[in-house]
Parts: structure tokens; C-alpha cells; sequence
């Protein structure tokens, strides 16, 4: 049963991906005749989220072409991981703006979601986010709505892990590809981090001890990694 629920999950979210841009005279991005799932109808019934998932659908969209495409599977990925998110849990069970609750409060739930993965699309911070790898040795680069955070879990003896101030991401212009992350720490263990970009790696310069770990080098993106679905 397992297996059949998350094989009808995918069926659904592929629809729902392709189907964007496919009735342009309709608010909603997709034909609200064919809406099957409670979220799309709620989707065509409200007319902000229709607005919402409009301009959702451009902006995933502008952002397939960053990096002239060759990111486009990493994009697809995070928004299949997205879509996925926004089934309703039944009352009670919901987990604050990440997944709704079909009560009273499912409607104002689903358009802080929106527009907060409207904003992370747009974010010029999106084309630089993802998972990077070096050997066992993973970076996160999350695309908060007003920047970026960074997380490192490092395969040593001492498990090491660093993480950059969530409540200050760092925000990035557009076109940028040199970000400098100020990781959590005082004193002599505290470190920065000098990070330049490409669509396929990133290149860290280590400036100070980071409590020991060795950050420097270069991570290679993993497009098959979602950012948001790692716990570390």
C-alpha cells in the first residue's frame, strides 16, 4: 500500500508539473476543469492562490533557465519535492507553514507557502543553492525567502557539523557567484567562508579554524539532492 500511495503522489505531482503554462486564459497555471486533488481546488476555488500559483509557475519557469539550463534537473527535483509537500494532513496534525492542516486555517496556510517558494525561486540565491559533496563530506545551501543558509556535516571521527546564523541569511544580488558565510561561532574556533560558484561546483576558501573541521576545496553539486530534505 506504501508503494501504491507514493507511486499516486508522483503521478499526481508530474501532472501537475507538466501541466503548468498549458491554459493561459485560466488564473490558476493549470486547468482547473481537470483539478483533481483537494489542494488544486482549493487552488482554482481562492482567487489569491490562483493569482499565486500564476506567478509560482513563472518563476519556476525563469528559474529552469539559470545557469543557461544546467540546473534544470536540481530545479525540477526541489519543485517535485515541493508540490509533494502540500497535501493536506488531516486536523491537528499539520506542522506550522511546512505542511497544512485541512481546517479553517488550510487556506491561509497554503498562500504563506506559495509565497514563500515564490520567493525562494526568485531568490537570486536559488541558482547557488543545493547539496554539494566532497568524498562522504556534504554542504547545504538552503534558499531562505530573503537569502542564503549554509550547514556542513563532515564524515571525520567527530561527526563535525557548522552551520551559518539561520535567523541571518546571507543575501545575495543578482548574478553573484562569490558569497562569503560567516558560520556560527566565537572566539578562536570561529571561521568564514569564502565560496565562489559555478552551475556544477562550488570552491571554499577556509578563513580561520572552524572548530577544527577542513573546509577547503571544491564540492561538486548534487542535482539529485534536495537542500530542504536534508537533516543535518
Amino acid at each position: 500500500m506504501a508503494r501504491l500511495a507514493a507511486a499516486l503522489l508522483g503521478l499526481i505531482v508530474v501532472a501537475f508539473l507538466s501541466s503548468w503554462g498549458a491554459s493561459p486564459a485560466a488564473a490558476a497555471s493549470f486547468d482547473c476543469g481537470k483539478a483533481r486533488t483537494k489542494v488544486e481546488k482549493l487552488i482554482c476555488a481562492d482567487p489569491q492562490l490562483s493569482r499565486q500559483d500564476s506567478e509560482l509557475a513563472v518563476a519556476y519557469g525563469e528559474a529552469l533557465k539559470v545557469w543557461d539550463g544546467k540546473i534544470a534537473a536540481y530545479v525540477k527535483m526541489t519543485q517535485r519535492g515541493w508540490v509533494g509537500s502540500r497535501a493536506l494532513l488531516p486536523p491537528d496534525k499539520g506542522m506550522g507553514g511546512i505542511l497544512c492542516t485541512d481546517d479553517e486555517s488550510r487556506l491561509p496556510c497554503l498562500r504563506q507557502i506559495h509565497a514563500d517558494r515564490i520567493a525562494a525561486l526568485k531568490n537570486p540565491g536559488f541558482r547557488l543553492s543545493g547539496v554539494y559533496v566532497r568524498g562522504q563530506d556534504f554542504l547545504r545551501i538552503n534558499a531562505a525567502p530573503t537569502g542564503l543558509n549554509f550547514a556542513y556535516a563532515l564524515a571525520n571521527a567527530a561527526a563535525t557539523q557548522g552551520f551559518s546564523d539561520d535567523a541571518k541569511p546571507v543575501r545575495i544580488a543578482p548574478g553573484q557567484t562569490a558569497v562569503a558565510f560567516p558560520l556560527t561561532g566565537e572566539g578562536p574556533d570561529a571561521c568564514r567562508l569564502d565560496a565562489v560558484f559555478t552551475a556544477d561546483a562550488v570552491v571554499l576558501t577556509q578563513k580561520g579554524p572552524c572548530s577544527g573541521a577542513k573546509l577547503a576545496g571544491r564540492w561538486t553539486r548534487d542535482q539529485a539532492r534536495d537542500p530542504e530534505a536534508e537533516l543535518f
